[in-house]
């Protein structure tokens, strides 16, 4: 019989965590009639093997090269039969009280197309998600939900696809936007969802990988993505402190073509002591620094990389 819910677990070399991903989504849904879609990215390592142990539908993606953080949602909405959909990460841990809850909300409320709730970060051994841990949450309407959440099938028809497979980043945050440009509204309760075990890496090897990975390219796939629409300058601001970074690599270009190092200097100075203060850290502000500069090349070859039609069939494979 068709399933009222439909829970999408997006994974890209996830051996570590899937099980315990996968035992609490099996819990979590045994009150409730549904299925279960593992969407994986190529993983290369056991998750598939581990997975495979679970009474769960497998999908892959047929081509490595079409790895992305927008398309592993929309890989396993292709896929999914229910009424409601929740997207979870292959290294997320579920609250068992949370889906009912946020169904009974959905189908009480005409125009509302998503719940989530509230996000634990379980590794904290970065500065990233050390800074993720202490975000203080917004609860009632909100913008666009982070960290997953359950969305009303019908709302996600109405704007067209679940999550743009072009975007490396920011996936939840382009399609909160696209939901609430529609006249759908989001909520996010003061209810435990999910526990996050995410990357052990340290700072400078995550910053650095994220680069490798294209998920940096997400701040220029996004503003790109949003020309012409009613979120544009949302997503401008979204990376206002690499497009001021942007900005100053022009100026100092400028002055190095007049052969003018006046400008450069005082940049660096005004730059590093300014961060300093404010991190408290000569350490940290460097840190801030270099990321920025990283970040804001992944910006630039975001921003030019073509794109795909969102709305495309995903080439993919039915492992089980």
């Amino acid at each position: 019989m068709k399933p009222i819910l439909s829970v999408i677990i997006k994974t890209l070399n996830e051996e570590k965590n899937i099980e315990k991903c996968l035992d609490s989504v099996v819990i979590a849904t045994k009150n409730i009639k549904s299925e279960i879609i593992l969407a994986d990215s190529l993983s290369t390592d056991k998750t598939l093997d581990k997975a495979s142990r679970y009474k769960i539908k497998i999908v892959q993606l047929a081509n490595a090269n079409d790895r992305s953080c927008g398309i592993g949602p929309q890989l396993g909405f292709q896929y999914a039969e229910g009424d409601y959909i929740y997207l979870v990460d292959g290294d997320m841990e579920i609250n068992q009280d949370f889906l009912e809850l946020a169904i009974h909300k959905l189908e009480t409320n005409p125009l509302l197309a998503g719940v989530g709730g509230s996000v634990k970060e379980m590794c904290i051994e970065n500065l990233y998600f050390k800074k993720s841990a202490q975000i203080e949450f917004k609860y009632g309407n909100v913008g666009h939900l982070t960290g997953g959440g359950l969305y009303k099938r019908r709302a996600i028809e109405d704007v067209g696809f679940f999550s743009n497979i072009n975007l490396h980043s920011f996936e939840e945050l382009e399609l909160g936007l696209r939901l609430v440009s529609k006249g759908w509204t989001l909520e996010r309760v003061n209810v435990p969802a999910i526990k996050h075990y995410g990357h052990t890496d340290t700072s400078l090897s995550l910053v650095l990988k994220r680069l490798k990975t294209k998920y940096l390219y997400g701040y220029g796939e996004f503003i790109r993505s949003a020309i012409g629409k009613p979120y544009f300058f949302i997503a401008v601001s979204n990376a206002k402190i690499l497009l001021t970074t942007l900005v100053m690599w022009i100026a100092i270009a400028v002055s190095l073509f007049y052969q003018n190092i006046t400008l450069p200097i005082a940049i660096l100075i005004i730059g590093i002591s300014f961060m300093s203060v404010k991190k408290r850290s000569i350490k940290e502000a460097l840190f801030s620094i270099f990321t920025w500069h990283i970040m804001t090349i992944g910006l630039i070859l975001g921003f030019i990389a073509k794109p795909k039609n969102p709305n495309s069939k995903i080439e993919a494979k039915i492992i089980q």
